[in-house]
């Protein structure tokens, strides 16, 4: 661990010592060099395999944050307008009553519900 980032070694062994956490692992690279790389517990709360370098492990709803922060990237780059039409990105998106759908809306609510609640009011597919 490089000089500096104790605190998040302390916090990575508060989750085991305070917080019930079985096993986990956790590493940071910091402007491209590894600064963190964390792993403890157990893999397995059966048969206590002890949690290693190298342990996989399923991630569900990780991709939300990456995929929100990429747009916001690109976003600040020029490159995504976020009140532009979904389909001016994505052409295929185009159907099935999803044409007026924008790029805020898909992120930042249900389109589905959006669809539903402005066709109810006569509205969705008015200028």
């Amino acid at each position: 661990m490089v000089d500096g980032f104790a605190t998040v070694r302390d916090a990575f062994a508060e989750n085991f010592a305070r917080r019930g956490e079985l096993g986990g692992a956790a590493c940071t690279y910091r402007d491209g060099e590894k600064v963190v790389d964390l792993w403890g517990g157990v893999r397995n709360k059966q048969t206590g395999e002890p949690w290693e370098q190298n342990t996989m492990v399923v991630v569900h709803s990780a991709t939300k944050g990456l995929a929100a922060m990429t747009l916001a990237v690109a976003h600040s780059r020029g490159w995504l307008d976020y009140d532009e039409r979904v389909c001016a990105y994505w052409p295929e998106f185009e159907q099935n009553g999803k044409e007026r759908i924008t790029v805020r809306v898909l992120l930042g609510s249900c389109p589905a519900e959006w669809c539903t609640c402005n066709s109810r009011r006569g509205s969705f597919l008015s200028p």
